[in-house]
C-alpha cells in the first residue's frame, strides 16, 4: 500500500550491453538496478554464445518480457542451428517458442528520444535505409560498407551528428564507450570485464564486474598471460 505522500517512481529506459550466455551477471545486474514493471529495458543483441548459460539468459529475458535487438550472435545462430554446433543444442534447449522469438528480434528500436541497434549506423542513413549486416556488424566506415571493422578507418559514430542519442553493443574491444549523442555498450563481461546498463532519463551509468573470465579467444588460449580487451 502507498502511504500518504509517498511518490510513485517515475518509469525508466534502460539500456543493456553485450550479455553473451552471462545469465548470473544479468540477473544481479537487474538487481541492482530495482527495475521495476513500468521500467523499459532494452537488451542491445548478443544475448547468446561464449558464455556459461547462453539459454538461461534468453530465458530470463523472454519471461521478464524484455525488449531485446538482434544481435550477429543472434543472426548466426539463425543461419546455423539446424546442424552446427552450439547452434544445435541451443536450438534443442531453447524449445520452438523462445526459437521463435529470436527469429522475430528487430533490427533497431527507436522513439522521439533514442535509437538502438546492436553495432551501429550507416553514416547519412536511417536504419531503414541500411543492410542487415551493416546494423548488426559495422564499427569502422570505408565510405562504401566492404569493410566494416578496419581498424585503420574512422569509426562509425565519428560522421553520426544527430540529436538523439545512439545506443549500440558489438564492440567489446572499444569497450564502454560514452559519447554526447553516441553509448556503446558492449564492457566485455563474457571477456572477465563487466556488464553495462544506461538508464536514459537520469544519464546514469550501471556497472556489475564480470564474476569470472568467461571465454578466451583460441587464438590468445597459449597468452593467458596478456590481458585481453574483447572481440
Amino acid at each position: 500500500m502507498k502511504l500518504n505522500g509517498e511518490k510513485k517512481k517515475a518509469s525508466r529506459t534502460i539500456f543493456i550491453g553485450d550479455v553473451h550466455g552471462c545469465a548470473q551477471e544479468l540477473r544481479l545486474l537487474i538487481q541492482k538496478l530495482e527495475v521495476q514493471s513500468d521500467d523499459r529495458v532494452i537488451m542491445l543483441g548478443d544475448l547468446i554464445n561464449r558464455g556459461p548459460d547462453p539459454a538461461g539468459v534468453v530465458d530470463f529475458v523472454f519471461e521478464q518480457g524484455y525488449e531485446s535487438l538482434m544481435g550477429n550472435h543472434e543472426d548466426e545462430y539463425l543461419r546455423h542451428y539446424h546442424g552446427m554446433e552450439p547452434y544445435k543444442s541451443l536450438h534443442a534447449r531453447l524449445g520452438p517458442e523462445k526459437h521463435t522469438w529470436l527469429e522475430a528480434r528487430p533490427l533497431w528500436i527507436e522513439s522521439d528520444d533514442f535509437i538502438a541497434v546492436h553495432a551501429g549506423l550507416e553514416p547519412g542513413k536511417h536504419p531503414s535505409e541500411s543492410s542487415r549486416r551493416v546494423l548488426l556488424t559495422i564499427r569502422t566506415w570505408d565510405g562504401q560498407g566492404i569493410d566494416l571493422k578496419n581498424p585503420d578507418n574512422p569509426a562509425w559514430y565519428e560522421f553520426y551528428h544527430g540529436s538523439r542519442p545512439v545506443f549500440y553493443g558489438h564492440w567489446a574491444r572499444r569497450g564502454l564507450n560514452i559519447r554526447d549523442n553516441t553509448i556503446g555498450l558492449d564492457s566485455g563481461c563474457v571477456y572477465g570485464r563487466a556488464l553495462s546498463a544506461y538508464i536514459l532519463e537520469s544519464r546514469e551509468l550501471v556497472q556489475l564486474p564480470a564474476l569470472k573470465t568467461h571465454y578466451i579467444p583460441p587464438s590468445l588460449r597459449q597468452k593467458r598471460g596478456n590481458a585481453y580487451q574483447g572481440r
